[in-house]
């Protein structure tokens, strides 16, 4: 297996930017784009671009979005072996459509096939897990796979909450995560403690010190991160103002960075940087990944 294994969801993304007042029943003229998203998928894609040795274990229908999916983090070099297709079932997709500013005004959301991740596959994964250097799981796997997780597998584990509610699922067993890297949201979802302050990311860093997370990193939208190892604190704050074009894009870039940061035994100041240095990249587009995020890009700047 890779050194870096990612557990978590793949998903078909449509995004209809309306140019005109939309009008019911009627045909509305529009541009209308397709991408892939998913933080299992996105954090997948970036390790695969930054040249880590990275492999994705998810599920997607057997239709031709899963097909091309797969197909696209191969041809990237992650590795696919256990991404499972699902017979009956559609991958799962989102619909998003914006009036004439760029404000959401439907959308439609599928993740069905997001429960066909099961503890039954994951046992049958599980050597290849224990040769990994380190195991990614995202929020969006069921509550039970994340504890199968929490109590079976020997490699370091890292989550990323993915949501709010989301995060919730690991509170009672957050303490078998080695690294976490939540929002300051999802951090509050899981730890119960209102974080506003500097002073309330340290209490909550704390916190989940005491519960036996290693790494703490709770990131705080384009202000920076709260990072904590040890007695090895601080706040990173970014050089200048970052935009918001791609936020959800941003904090998976940054959770690959670490991820690669760690197999490569960088420190937690390091890590926080290097994390930093890929999430501005990511914010520089509104797609889930900058095509041009890459290990050169990142130690270059």
């Amino acid at each position: 297996m890779s050194n870096i294994t990612v557990i978590g969801g793949i998903k078909g993304k449509i995004t209809v930017n309306t140019s005109e007042q939309l009008m019911a029943a009627a045909q509305n003229p529009a541009g209308i784009s397709a991408a892939y998203t998913g933080t299992g998928r996105n954090i997948a894609e970036n390790l695969g671009r930054m040249g880590a040795d990275a492999a994705l274990i998810a599920a997607v229908g057997s239709d031709f979005i899963g097909k091309a999916a797969i197909a696209e983090l191969k041809r990237l070099g992650v590795d696919t072996e256990y991404i499972f297709q699902i017979d009956g079932q559609n991958t799962a997709m989102n619909i998003e459509i914006l009036n004439i500013i760029d404000d959401l005004v439907f959308a439609v959301d599928n993740r069905d096939v997001y429960e066909c991740v099961t503890v039954e596959q994951l046992e049958a994964s599980m050597k290849a897990l224990g040769d990994s250097k380190i195991v990614a799981a995202d929020g969006s796997l069921k509550e039970e796979v994340l504890k199968y997780l929490a109590e079976h597998v020997t490699a370091p584990l890292f989550f990323d909450p993915h949501t709010e509610e989301d995060a919730k699922k690991v509170k009672s067993f957050i303490g078998a995560f080695d690294t976490i890297k939540p929002n300051r949201a999802e951090a509050s979802a899981i730890c119960g403690k209102e974080i506003f302050s500097e002073e309330q990311l340290m209490e909550a860093g704390q916190w989940f010190a005491d519960q036996g997370v290693k790494r703490i990193f709770i990131t705080m939208s384009g202000g920076g991160v709260y990072y904590k190892e040890g007695m090895k604190e601080g706040i990173l704050r970014p050089e200048q103002v970052l935009g918001f074009a791609n936020e959800e894009g941003a904090g998976d870039a940054f959770s690959a960075a670490l991820l690669d940061g760690i197999v490569k035994n960088m420190d937690i100041e390091e890590l926080a940087a290097y994390g930093m240095k890929a999430a501005a990249i990511a914010m520089e587009c509104k797609n889930a990944v900058n095509p041009t995020m890459s290990r050169q890009r990142l130690e270059q700047e």
